[in-house]
């Protein structure tokens, strides 16, 4: 038994502790921000001081919401003059490019064990980890190799602090949603297709089969997750998001480029698969749908919804 789980079903979640959550300048995290002060939560959101905060311009003001910066003397403050709940975690360096290996370590490993060593220290109910579809193979994917080492090695952190503190694990499928970073496959595609309609996209086969899950259903997979740590009691738990099928990227993009009208030719076949290409990924979400969770957008309404964002109604 966790002796900090004191919270009941009964309290409010204005008067719940708040939630501390890193990332809260990103594309998930934004969005996870959001819809907790839309709830009434507090919200504690650590960001760095280099981030953009163009996402998160309109609610830097809220009076539910902190901002703090992530150094070690800056979160023990936080920790030791503020009822913390659940930290979740959503904070990721990818790796893309040229970035250090100790700047993807700070991100995927240093700070979520500093944040899970001040939980157990402060009796924090709960921790959610955000985890990628990538890391659910036993391959080394070296699209982003160091990106899956370092999560992967957070994991077996993680379980030596789950008898202390409560360890959600969330894998999420492969999430999408308007205005994301441009390199992620699907913003990419949309803008490559359906705004910049460049005359010929090159593409793989794209026989891989992916498990596109929307943002909003993946925000609200978190809440439901956030809920049930902070009703229960328990040591680790997995919970995958998506939509527990998965679909060819070559459907995907084919439909971006129908319902968009774009004259792009889709060069299928012009790049080949990487070695270590996952072909087949997708959620088994049967621990989300006893929470009571269940994806609400299909890939052709969410690709609708990216379009009408970007001013292409259809």
């Amino acid at each position: 038994m966790h002796s900090s789980k004191m919270t009941t079903a009964s309290q409010s979640k204005a008067s719940r502790p708040a939630v501390l959550l890193t990332g809260a300048s990103g594309f998930l995290g934004s969005s996870l921000l959001r819809r907790l002060l839309e709830s009434g939560r507090s919200v504690i959101a650590t960001i760095r001081p280099t981030s953009s905060r163009a996402r998160i311009a309109d609610l830097l003001a809220h009076p539910n919401l902190m901002l703090v910066n992530s150094a070690p003397d800056s979160l023990e403050d936080v920790f030791q003059h503020r009822s913390i709940g659940t930290i979740i975690h959503t904070a990721t360096e990818y790796g893309r490019g040229q970035t250090p290996v100790v700047s993807i370590l700070d991100s995927n490993l240093v700070l979520p064990i500093r944040l899970a060593e001040l939980g157990t220290k402060y009796q924090v109910r709960g921790f959610i980890n955000t985890d990628s579809y990538f890391n659910k193979s036993r391959g080394s994917y070296s699209n982003l190799l160091n990106y899956s080492l370092s999560k992967r090695t957070l994991l077996v952190w993680l379980e030596k602090f789950s008898p202390q503190l409560s360890i959600a694990n969330v894998v999420v499928e492969h999430l999408y949603g308007p205005f994301d970073s441009r390199p992620k496959f699907v913003e990419d595609i949309i803008r490559s297709i359906a705004v910049e309609r460049n005359e010929t996209i090159k593409l793989t086969h794209g026989h891989q089969k992916r498990d596109f899950v929307f943002l909003d259903d993946v925000v609200g997979a978190f809440i439901k997750v956030l809920e049930h740590i902070e009703d229960h009691d328990f040591n680790f738990k997995t919970f995958e998001v998506g939509r527990g099928e998965g679909i060819p990227v070559r459907n995907f993009v084919t439909q971006v480029a129908r319902l968009s009208g774009s004259p792009s030719q889709l060069d299928f076949g012009a790049i080949d698969y990487r070695d270590d290409e996952i072909m087949n990924s997708y959620a088994d979400i049967r621990a989300l749908l006893e929470l009571g969770w269940r994806p609400t957008v299909g890939p052709d309404e969410g690709i609708r919804r990216i379009l009408q964002a970007y001013g292409l109604g259809i």
